[in-house]
């Protein structure tokens, strides 16, 4: 963990795992082993990232995500948890969860919008802006988000 990375209390990181400057991991994360998290990068609490993780620089990964093993989560990419996000008033009723399912890749400057899962060995285009789920081994583009290819070929 470079020295300038926050972390929390009661976070757990992985075995392997590299925190670069900037970072801030919010109590009660968990990064699973051998994951990278770049520079600036944002970890809410209780977020669950699994193992092999890569995420780059300056992403915000907010309370309520869930991340699989093997995920690329490219730069500045933005996860969000609030469905209907106001200035006032309670907010536990519009909270909703975000799954990234194993496998999958998101590029850089792309925002998922709380309440989805991205399937398995998915890729979602640069600048992307997700508001339904992504299913499994398809390539996303666009806002919204739609469809491009199915069958996505993976290594």
């Amino acid at each position: 963990m470079h020295d300038t990375a926050i972390i929390d209390d009661n976070v757990v990181v992985g075995e392997g795992t590299k925190i670069w400057a900037f970072s801030h991991v919010c109590e009660n994360a968990r990064i699973g082993k051998n994951c990278i998290i770049g520079e600036g990068v944002y970890v809410g609490p209780n977020v669950v990232i699994g193992n092999y993780v890569k995420i780059q620089n300056h992403s915000l990964i907010y309370e309520g995500v869930m991340v699989e093993d093997e995920v690329f989560i490219g730069p500045n990419v933005v996860t969000t948890n609030d469905i209907e996000p106001t200035v006032s008033g309670s907010w536990e009723h519009r909270f909703q969860n975000t799954l990234f399912k194993r496998g999958c890749s998101v590029g850089a400057n792309s925002t998922i919008v709380c309440g989805n899962v991205v399937g398995e060995h998915s890729l979602i285009g640069a600048g992307s802006v997700v508001t339904k789920d992504v299913p499994s081994n398809t390539i996303v583009v666009g806002n919204p988000a739609k469809i491009l290819r199915t069958n996505r070929k993976t290594t």
